[in-house]
């Protein structure tokens, strides 16, 4: 209660007009006058929708809540009465969700104002997803979560909007959020329906999961009492597939333009996206002068090539890894101008790899220099994973079958889940993989993955990666004979 006081003391007192010229970097405390008089203090921003809405933490009236403001000129209403009909849905049909205290305006009239409560000790079920140990671990909660989606399904209720972040998990409850769409059908949700919306909910959890969303589609099943056919699964998996391609689609327009998450960097000689949560003194000074990274005093060189230059380097206290793409001469840079940068294609493959739960570096930037409209040397950011590069791990661990044995089946199931993307990496060096500090592999280098457009295709460049993949353990015998069944069982 103090510290809201003395936030609501200390902070910036906004009106409408205010709140409509707020970017996505806004993140100050602020008051805001309403109708009745009263006054609420927001504490922090969560997600801002520039000239259109904004949610945030705050206090009013005592109380912690989630507020959401509405101030677009010409749609607010709508989106404030979709919200209001979903929430009256949820509670009609006793579905747990956060309480809606109060419905008003601001001051000035302009900006529609929801006040919820605010839950405390829970997680999303993305952040615990993210989280988890294994699948086995959190297993009994997402079978938790399939029985209140099943439940909604026989109310009649869907989330057309089906995601990990729609859900928030307590010890004893688990709340839907977000109810701007939300939809109730007439009687409950027959079958197709029910599978298409249950198919959305889970693709979220990326490739290389097939059996557990079998295992959790049967379970749904179960709940509903449908007798389940071999078609009905393979008719969850096209759904699955088809759902994919869709997020897949929405995602990549997210990473090329500003949003609550990315910044776009654009200047007369450069352009390219940043990850804004790393914005710093330093970060941003590398944004606008990459070759800095290069010679910065932390500067860690970890390769040094004609094509390519790598570092590590610490910018605000974060660790980081900048790859830089360089121009060998002038008819290199003009084979290259006609082409997406390197840097470019790895900023879109790893934020793929990432949407599908496939281990890589995290994306963090990506710019491209640009000299008289020709695309000039570009650079890649990624964050630093602390660990080792896998054939370490293999020669260290040598004699320890069980553990040599553990890590295989995790490198082949990283490998057989970038061929689920119909990707190849192109350049499968074992030191394109790394081990990171929870045994985790992750791939690395994807400059030279390729997207493939056919099975056949893919098959023949799978084929071809294996045999080179397989190179690196000729002083291995049993270990490359071991990968070798494992992978040739792939395709």
């Amino acid at each position: 209660m103090t510290t809201a006081n003395n936030n609501m003391d200390n902070s910036l007192r906004l009106n409408s007009s205010d709140l409509q010229s707020i970017q996505f970097n806004f993140d100050s405390p602020f008051r805001l006058k309403l109708l009745d008089g009263d006054e609420i203090a927001i504490e922090k921003v969560v997600r801002i929708m520039p000239k259109r809405r904004l949610v945030a933490f705050g206090v009013w009236q005592g109380k912690p809540v989630v507020v959401k403001l509405f101030f677009d000129a010409k749609r607010a209403y709508h989106h404030v009465e979709k919200e209001l009909n979903g929430i009256d849905l949820l509670k009609t049909n006793k579905i747990p969700s956060p309480t809606l205290y109060y419905q008003t305006y601001t001051e000035d009239k302009q900006t529609h104002v929801l006040i919820l409560e605010r839950i405390f000790h829970a997680d999303s079920l993305d952040t615990l997803w993210q989280e988890r140990q294994s699948i086995e671990v959190i297993l009994p909660l997402l079978q938790a979560v399939i029985i209140e989606i099943a439940t909604q399904h026989v109310l009649g209720v869907v989330q057309h909007d089906m995601h990990l972040k729609n859900f928030l998990v307590t010890d004893k409850v688990i709340y839907t959020l977000d109810g701007g769409q939300i939809e109730l059908f007439p009687h409950l949700l027959p079958k197709k329906t029910s599978m298409q919306n249950l198919a959305l909910f889970l693709a979220q959890f990326g490739v290389g999961v097939k059996a557990y969303q079998e295992k959790l589609f049967r379970y749904y099943a179960k709940a509903r009492g449908w007798i389940l056919k071999q078609q009905d699964i393979d008719d969850l998996f096209l759904l699955i597939k088809n759902w994919n391609e869709i997020r897949w689609r929405r995602y990549l327009r997210k990473i090329f333009r500003p949003s609550t998450d990315y910044a776009k960097l654009t200047t007369w000689r450069m352009k390219g996206m940043y990850r804004r949560k790393d914005a710093g003194k330093e970060f941003n000074y590398l944004l606008k002068n990459p070759d800095i990274a290069f010679t910065h005093t932390s500067r860690v060189m970890l390769k040094q090539g004609r094509s390519a230059t790598v570092v590590k380097v610490t910018l605000d206290g974060r660790e980081y890894v900048v790859k830089r793409y360089n121009i060998k001469n002038g008819w290199h840079r003009l084979r290259r101008t006609f082409r997406h940068t390197r840097a470019r294609k790895s900023w879109c493959l790893a934020h793929k790899f990432d949407l599908f739960g496939v281990n890589t570096a995290k994306p963090v930037a990506f710019i491209e220099r640009k000299l008289l409209g020709f695309r000039g040397k570009s650079y890649f950011v990624m964050e630093y994973i602390p660990g080792e590069q896998a054939n370490l791990f293999f020669a260290k661990h040598r004699q320890e079958e069980a553990k040599t044995a553990a890590m295989l089946a995790r490198v082949v199931h990283l490998l057989r889940s970038t061929a689920k993307l119909e990707i190849t990496h192109g350049d499968l060096k074992i030191t394109n993989i790394l081990i990171n500090n929870r045994e985790q592999p992750v791939l690395i280098d994807l400059d030279g993955a390729q997207e493939h457009a056919s099975l056949s295709s893919l098959r023949f460049a799978w084929q071809k990666e294996i045999k080179r993949f397989l190179r690196n353990f000729e002083d291995q015998p049993s270990l490359r004979e071991k990968f070798k069944l494992e992978l040739n069982q792939t395709q």
